[in-house]
């Protein structure tokens, strides 16, 4: 017994003696500290001892620890984790960007979670925040019906995918078994219960079909995700998502497009809502450093009675080198999408650094 237990420790010294030989390994952070004010100037308000208005700072703070080589097969690899701690953040705070990577050429396969290409992204705001990221936690407003990542936003969730480069741009497939499952536990055990079967989450199986790329025109940027998570119990039918977006750069101009849709699984078809958002960018370089921009957010959603909620601001972004800025004002009409209710008019600056 204790010549083989000396054997497998000599075996498993040498495993990790020899990785470490063919790895790179580095620690980078990013930094964002922001400050926002609100003020509420929906109708509702007027008549009643609401919230008028608001102000806080707020930060991210986000460490990257990353690593890459080759192994003995000749491929290589990457691998990593972030630890992100947001000021709101009250749960797993390492569920950002956890990847293992084998790469041969082009084509790569990945396991982990938020990592790979997804539909988390926009053409249409070219400058500064999204009105999903503006609208919530405003301490005024309960919900919005703005969305940042369409429907089942697959790639929030521990699994597996692949993508593969090519001259027109990068083609991805992910697979998920348990959707909002994080991993944060490699046990993946159960939760007790009455059967004793439920696994780390209740949700359902997902995946998602994404491309990024320019098709290989100068200036021009596109993208496309479609996802889709099963239908669970009781529900109504699947939930899915698209996002497709584009922007074109003349130069010192660069306008900007993003189309997205979600279709919820409620329980019925008076549930099961279908959300539909339009995000419209412009945007032009004054200067190397400084940049304007103006943006503009409609959403339409099938709820019963709902309004479109409206998002429309102008910004300004500055290059610092190692600090960049971007200040925002914004006027948000009919967040929750419901008439003069969710009105406010907002004042939004961030600066950010990396190290």
């Amino acid at each position: 017994m204790k010549n083989k237990l000396l054997a497998t420790s000599a075996l498993f010294g040498s495993l990790v003696i020899g990785s470490s030989a063919y790895a790179q390994t580095t620690v980078t952070g990013n930094l964002a500290i922001a400050f926002k004010s609100n003020y509420d100037t929906s109708i509702a308000n007027d008549t009643t001892a609401g919230i008028r208005g608001n102000s806080a700072f707020g930060r991210e703070s986000q460490i990257n620890v990353q690593n890459k080589g080759k192994l003995n097969n000749g491929m290589d690899y990457a691998a990593g984790f972030s630890l992100e701690l947001d000021g709101e953040r009250d749960s797993d705070m390492s569920n950002e960007n956890v990847y293992l990577d084998f790469i041969s050429g082009n084509t790569t396969l990945t396991f982990g979670v938020d990592h790979i290409q997804n539909t988390n992204r926009t053409k249409g705001i070219l400058i500064g925040e999204d009105a999903s990221d503006l609208a919530s936690g405003n301490g005024i407003n309960a919900s919005t019906n703005f969305i940042q990542s369409a429907g089942a936003n697959s790639a929030q969730a521990m699994g597996l995918g692949v993508v593969q480069k090519t001259p027109v741009g990068s083609f991805s497939a992910w697979y998920a078994p348990t959707n909002a499952n994080s991993g944060s536990d490699d046990n993946v055990g159960r939760k007790a219960g009455a059967t004793g079967t439920v696994l780390e989450s209740d949700r359902e199986s997902t995946y998602e079909l994404g491309f990024e790329g320019g098709f290989g025109v100068k200036g021009l940027n596109t993208h496309l995700f479609y996802n889709e998570e099963a239908k669970g119990t009781g529900q109504h039918r699947d939930l899915t998502g698209l996002n497709v977006g584009a922007s074109y750069n003349m130069g010192q101009f660069t306008v900007g497009y993003t189309r997205k849709e979600t279709e919820a699984a409620g329980t019925s078809a008076a549930t099961a809502i279908d959300t539909k958002q339009d995000e419209f960018g412009a945007a032009y370089a004054v200067s190397p450093n400084l940049t304007l921009a103006a943006n503009y957010t409609k959403v339409d959603s099938s709820k019963a009675a709902a309004v479109d909620a409206k998002a429309k601001g102008v910004a300004l972004g500055y290059n610092l080198g190692p600090v960049s800025i971007v200040a925002q004002y914004n006027q948000f009409e009919n967040v929750d999408g419901v008439t003069s209710s969710g009105e406010f008019d907002q004042f939004f600056i961030k600066a950010k650094t990396a190290f």
